[in-house]
């Protein structure tokens, strides 16, 4: 049988796989870049943020009496898998902000290193200023894109926890989990667009976040539909699961029914919670419901 993942190390006891999906993506990064050099960095620094961010996450879980079980590298993001989450709202908002946080970090010092350099008349060398501003780049996007409000991307997350400050996890889990849906629905319409050459206007909205909108509208077809595909099914998922993990009725919390009217058996549970960017696939109606995912 084909190993599909392969453990590269342990960062604080923690063991981190890397997915042959996420090979083949730096693979493809890496053809995208004029000389080996610059291929072979963008596709390393692209592993190595995902895992920062995935780190953050399972760094503050731990502070909060959390194990973590394992994080694997993939396609879609990284996944941190742990068997428990703080219950408590503002537990999960800590947890879920923390990736984001760490690749802003990482995203500012990137782009500032040259900046500064550059103020001190000290020219770096060309493989250095790559260096510094890929970093910056790629962390800016995986903040940027792990804080649409898709639950359960990081900030679905953000947004539930902030929901329960005035209505039950029931209702804000609902809430968030649809706004996910429709935001995939989004993507994944923007993505077959992109599939079939259908163009799409530039907004034209000044600064870095403008750039990367329209990055995200007019490229990226078949991954930007993977991605909508798993955010859809997988929020209506997790509402299930907070169902069975809080005793409530099978039913829409404010009457009307918002993608999807039946509620189904929640699924098995598999032992694992799983917590950040996409994919996500989690079970355990005995667990804290939790996924990080770029």
């Amino acid at each position: 049988m084909i190993k599909t993942s392969y453990q590269l190390c342990r960062v604080f006891g923690i063991p981190i796989y890397l997915d042959i999906s996420l090979i083949v993506l730096m693979i493809w990064v890496a053809s995208s870049y004029d000389g080996p050099f610059y291929g072979l960095a963008a596709g390393v620094l692209l592993l190595v943020s995902i895992t920062l961010h995935e780190l953050g996450h399972s760094l503050v879980s731990m502070a909060f009496g959390c194990r973590v079980r394992d994080i694997t590298l993939m396609v879609l993001g990284g996944r941190a898998s742990l068997e428990s989450l703080p219950r408590k709202h503002w537990q999960e908002f800590l947890v879920a902000i923390a990736g984001p946080l760490v690749s802003l970090v990482l995203g500012v010092t990137g782009l500032l290193v040259p900046a500064i350099l550059a103020g001190t008349r000290t020219v770096p060398p060309q493989e250095a200023t790559f260096l510094t501003t890929a970093v910056g780049l790629t962390n800016l996007v995986l903040f940027g894109f792990n804080l649409l409000p898709a639950f359960p991307m990081d900030g679905g997350r953000i947004l539930r926890s902030a929901l329960q400050i005035r209505m039950s996890k029931v209702r804000a889990t609902w809430i968030a989990s649809r706004i996910g849906r429709g935001l995939a629905v989004i993507m994944m319409f923007f993505a077959v667009c992109n599939m079939v050459g259908i163009p799409i206007p530039n907004p034209r909205i000044p600064g870095f976040a403008g750039q990367m909108l329209w990055l995200f509208l007019s490229d990226g077809g078949f991954f930007k539909l993977l991605i909508g595909w798993m955010i859809y099914t997988t929020a209506g998922r997790e509402y299930l699961m907070v169902l069975a993990e809080e005793g409530s009725e099978k039913r829409a919390p404010f009457g009307f029914p918002f993608f999807g009217s039946k509620m189904r058996t929640p699924p098995p549970d598999d032992g694992q919670a799983v917590v950040s960017p996409p994919p996500y696939a989690r079970g355990g109606a005995t667990r804290v419901d939790v996924h990080k995912e770029s």
